[in-house]
């Protein structure tokens, strides 16, 4: 049997599987603040000794070979390497206190300067198209866009050491995202794998190596920094048993749902929403929002993906639920389905909008009239985040030309059927429904289980459901996005 910890931005689970199965899930709330608008911490020291707990209960209740651990990424924890404790709360992913700092931090001189160099390697791409193919060209690229944005574990870090101040001397600092937080505590090995470290903007992903010039724009050095391993390595021990299997949570659903392959693409809703093609052995460059990432580094292969997000998905179904509109979420997909309104239209930002745009900006309900009822809106919320997820397909599609067989998702969030309806009907591309929707701690576990020799990449999760476009809904998608850009522009 294998243990999967999967620490999540709602809960920590436990998640034990044996020859591909699941044979027990356990769940844990985590503690999470919200001390002003835009702040969101964790409580890094109750994560901790919930995963402890997991680790014994993984070994002492079903004999586990090797456990496992996958996370949300970017979340930020800052620890003392003398007492192995926290030194501030986790900082969360979702957390944007650090509007103000990015905005300073993009004023760099290093930061103007590599995006002038980008700039420069774009036109002269123009001129000769061939050096676009070209790795050290690519990063180039990639640096025209460089944009220090406020939910990377590089804003947090540096928040985190401007808040200590003087006092940091007092402590043997280490840094990391929430992997490393836990194999520290279960080993006090101070580790975290590729794809976790690629998505901190502390990491250069082209080179595989932590950015100096942003390490000192942060105000940190390389020995705060956790050491990085391929994934099937083994993390240490706890208790005489690995912990391997040590993946992103994104990383960890592509894996599972079996894009293993160039031009295999998947979206996985939850909280939020991460849509990830798999660019293949070489990583890629984007002009058109896209964050490119590594998907996993194993022993024996190394994949790159490029990835859009929603920052708020599953999150904004919560919170229409929280106001009234519905009072269970899963009634949405069945309401969505009985309305006939095709002229209410949702721009969902409720937090401000992810990929492409990176702004925070009001959200917006049009159409609202005597008629209107709650089916209505519950549907337009679900058609805006289907637009949403169809304009990061298009620049994929723009970008890559790869023809895209199919849609793969996972999540809680994808077991509502008109949502998942909806994105089949606006990319005219088959949506499939993993069986499993948790699709984290399967994909960790199946990494586990080759780091352990169980298994090579002989299968991924099943699927249950395959949904086919039905009506070609791109008109009301182009009415959307006008709306999309009037609400961008508007200004009280």
């Amino acid at each position: 049997m294998i243990g999967v910890i999967d620490a999540g931005t709602t809960t920590v689970k436990l998640a034990i599987y044996d020859e591909r199965m699941l044979v027990a899930l356990k769940k844990e709330p985590v503690i999470k603040y919200n001390p002003k608008p835009g702040f969101v911490e964790f409580d890094a020291e109750d994560l901790a000794r919930k995963c402890q707990m997991f680790a014994d209960m993984a070994i002492d209740e079903y004999n586990v070979e090797a456990i496992a651990i996958t996370n949300q990424r970017t979340t930020a924890v800052l620890w003392d390497g003398k007492t192995g404790r926290a030194v501030f709360n986790a900082l969360g992913w979702q957390d944007m206190r650090g509007n103000a700092l990015s905005e300073e931090m993009n004023r760099d001189a290093t930061i103007r300067m590599a995006r002038t160099a980008g700039m420069i390697a774009r036109g002269v791409v123009k001129l000769l198209p061939t050096l676009k193919n070209k790795r050290r060209v690519k990063w180039l690229i990639t640096l025209s866009r460089l944009s220090i944005r406020p939910n990377h574990t590089s804003v947090k870090l540096c928040w985190m050491l401007r808040e200590l101040g003087e006092k940091k001397e007092k402590y043997e600092l280490k840094a990391g995202t929430v992997d490393s937080w836990i194999v520290y505590r279960l080993t006090g090995e101070h580790l975290t794998d590729y794809s976790n470290a690629a998505a901190t903007g502390l990491y250069d992903s082209y080179y595989m190596r932590w950015s100096e010039p942003i390490l000192e724009i942060v105000g940190a050095d390389e020995e705060m920094l956790p050491k990085t391993l391929e994934s099937d390595r083994i993390f240490g021990e706890y208790r005489n048993v690995p912990i391997t299997g040590v993946i992103a949570d994104q990383s960890a659903s592509l894996y599972a749902l079996g894009c293993w392959e160039k031009g295999e693409l998947k979206v996985t809703n939850g909280t939020g929403t991460f849509v990830d093609l798999n660019v293949g052995e070489e990583p890629e460059a984007s002009t058109g929002g896209l964050l490119p990432l590594i998907a996993w580094k194993l022993k024996s292969e190394t994949r790159y993906m490029m990835e859009g997000m929603l920052f708020y998905s599953g999150s904004a179904v919560e919170k229409l639920k929280e106001i009234g509109i519905y009072d269970d979420v899963a009634k949405t997909s069945e309401m969505a389905f009985k309305s006939r309104n095709e002229d209410m239209l949702l721009i969902p930002s409720f937090t401000g909008l992810a990929t492409p745009y990176y702004v925070s900006m009001p959200g917006l309900l049009y159409g609202i009239s005597n008629a209107m009822t709650r089916e209505d809106i519950a549907k337009a919320l679900l058609e805006s985040l289907a637009f949403r997820i169809a304009e990061i397909v298009d620049i994929m599609k723009k970008e890559f030309p790869v023809e895209l067989k199919r849609i793969r998702c996972d999540g809680e969030m994808s077991s509502n059927d008109f949502f998942l309806q909806r994105i089949a009907d606006v990319t005219g591309i088959p949506v499939e429904r993993g069986a499993i929707l948790s699709g984290t701690s399967f994909g960790a576990h199946l990494v586990a289980g080759r780091a352990i020799g169980k298994w090579n990449r002989d299968f991924c999760m099943p699927f249950s459901d395959v949904f086919e476009r039905k009506e070609d809904i791109r008109d009301k998608y182009e009415k959307w996005k006008k709306l999309l850009n009037i609400a961008m522009k508007i200004k009280l």
